[in-house]
């Protein structure tokens, strides 16, 4: 499928003092005639790679900015240095590209073939090149690479952490000022892609303002950071500061109803942190269960259906629950007034994505009707291309459901104690080593670190001595539960609510994913096991099988 993406950049500097109006790709309209999804490939060559460097496996995300949902595509690494992934792609986008040498993001071409070489020679200097469609666009966006990516995080922490919000806003729109100016200098060389300069600055202002709506939170990391405290803990350290309307000022510099905006990698971000900033909160009042749960602690706290019903309550607030709609209603009175433009397409993005996810979550499908009723709601009609091929993926999955052998949906007797669930869940697997993975189907970081470690389980397959074991709890809807697990190859536990407490109280579950490794004689090693790669995983499990 050939798309293309009509972008109208006017009035906007490129070189010198020169105004140019840039067109770049689409007719986005055409998306709703088309019966398929294009293919896209992403491949290429790592220089320098071998086998025993302790990976064999990178990863492609896509960030849908219309459903809201995360795709994870594993790329597969051969022992010769190279790599190829095929993966669905309705539009002109950038992905993250993440190997051990390299994170950043890449523009992909719908339906075209993106090849992108390594040489990590010399791991420090590694050098990319690309070649053959979007060769230009990506080379370019090469040379100011260093510039978007230029994050000191440590130094910014240290800076910020005391600074008031007018005090932080000015920090960082003087950061943003300083990227775009390196930007432009660098975009002033003869030829410079005028599509990748476009995407560098978009990613600039999109970030930037992605990190001024999230003033509350990234103080709150930066306090913890300079004071050394646990982020285990989610109970804010710092009270929040109540941000004013005009402390949002900088959203109206913003380019709004604008397509194109999609292709770019930071707009996914922004838009879920403009979903749910402050403001909008503020306006829509946050339910407050302090009294109940007071209420409930001057009560016996050893029964089970109380630990239980505080532990709903806060949750709850400590996921900022609202009564049902007044977010919706409070969000789009807010945003409208903060920005004074149309903002029609974000209001339908933010109209899809809740849908979306509850339809990827729950892995249900929607009739033709609920298909055609969302369709009349949005302004926007190109965005149901999205919703539909989602659907599809879904109904696909459905099928293939029964195909799946891989897995074992595991039971214990339905009189089991809290007490002694753990017991009898290990004294199955003495033995063996056991990676237990506490997640949801509702917990998108679970799904994403589900994904990431399947290849490793592939690499394992034949050694019979390691388990993989997944832990959730009634919080999983069962028909979403028995949808998803065919699709996790591992041993599966859904858990009683009064069980699952006990564990979560056993191992000092803060949140999901969580995970524990056993040993072969049944002990428990590593209670709250931390991982950044495969390759730890790995290690731990075959020392522990010595």
């Amino acid at each position: 499928m050939k798309l293309l993406l009509l972008i109208d950049l006017l009035d906007i500097k490129f070189q010198a003092s020169r105004k140019i109006t840039l067109f770049l790709c689409i007719m986005l309209s055409a998306l709703l005639a088309i019966a398929q999804t294009p293919k896209t490939t992403y491949s290429g060559k790592i220089t320098g790679y071998s086998g025993n460097m302790g990976f064999t496996t990178g990863k492609l995300i896509r960030n849908n900015v219309i459903t809201g949902v995360n795709e994870m595509y594993v790329i597969n690494i051969q022992p010769d240095g190279n790599f190829s992934l095929t993966f669905p792609l309705v539009r002109n986008e950038e992905c993250w590209i993440s190997f051990p040498f390299f994170n950043s993001w890449v523009y992909f071409e719908a339906g075209k073939n993106i090849v992108q070489d390594f040489n990590i020679a010399d791991i420090p200097k590694v050098v990319s090149a690309f070649k053959g469609d979007a060769e230009r666009v990506n080379n370019d966006m090469n040379k100011v690479r260093p510039v978007l990516m230029d994050y000191n995080w440590d130094k910014i922490y240290a800076d910020i952490y005391q600074l008031t919000p007018e005090q932080y806003k000015s920090y960082f729109l003087k950061i943003q000022s300083s990227k775009l100016a390196l930007i432009d200098s660098i975009a002033k060389q003869p030829g410079f892609d005028k599509i990748a300069w476009n995407l560098a600055v978009r990613n600039v202002k999109y970030g930037t303002a992605s990190d001024l709506i999230h003033y509350n939170y990234t103080r709150e990391a930066a306090y913890r950071m300079q004071n050394k405290l646990s982020f285990n803990n989610r109970e804010p350290v710092l009270r929040p500061v109540t941000l004013k309307a005009d402390y949002y000022d900088f959203l109206k510099t913003l380019k709004y109803n604008d397509p194109c905006a999609m292709v770019c990698y930071c707009y996914f971000e922004f838009m879920n942190r403009l979903m749910f900033m402050d403001l909008i909160y503020d306006s829509a009042g946050l339910l407050d269960y302090t009294k109940e749960i007071e209420s409930l602690k001057s009560k016996d706290t050893s029964d089970a259906n109380i630990k239980a019903t505080i532990k709903i309550y806060q949750d709850m607030m400590s996921h900022k629950a609202t009564k049902p709609g007044a977010l919706e209603k409070a969000r789009t009175g807010v945003l409208k007034g903060l920005i004074h433009a149309d903002i029609s397409l974000e209001l339908d993005l933010m109209y899809l994505q809740p849908l979306a996810n509850e339809l990827n979550y729950k892995t249900d499908t929607l009739k033709d009707d609920s298909l055609a009723k969302i369709k009349s709601v949005l302004k926007h009609k190109f965005l149901m291309g999205d919703v539909v091929a989602l659907n599809d993926k879904i109904k696909q999955n459905i099928s293939n459901v029964k195909k799946q052998t891989s897995y074992a949906d595991s039971q214990i007797p339905v009189n089991t104690t809290a007490d002694s669930i753990l017991s009898a869940i290990l004294d199955r697997y003495k033995g063996k080593v056991v990676f237990i993975d506490f997640w949801a189907t509702w917990c998108a970081p679970c799904i994403q670190s589900i994904q990431e470690i399947a290849p490793l389980k592939e690499e394992l397959a034949q050694d019979k001595d390691i388990v993989f074991l997944y832990i959730t709890d009634t919080s999983s809807p069962e028909k979403t539960y028995q949808a998803m697990m065919p699709h996790i190859k591992g041993e599966h536990y859904r858990l009683s609510q009064d069980q699952h407490n006990f564990l979560t109280g056993r191992f000092q579950i803060n949140g999901i994913p969580h995970y524990v490794i056993v040993n072969k004689q049944g002990r428990v090693v590593d209670p709250d096991f931390k991982w950044h790669s495969n390759a730890e995983i790995k290690l731990k499990l075959q020392d522990l099988e010595k």
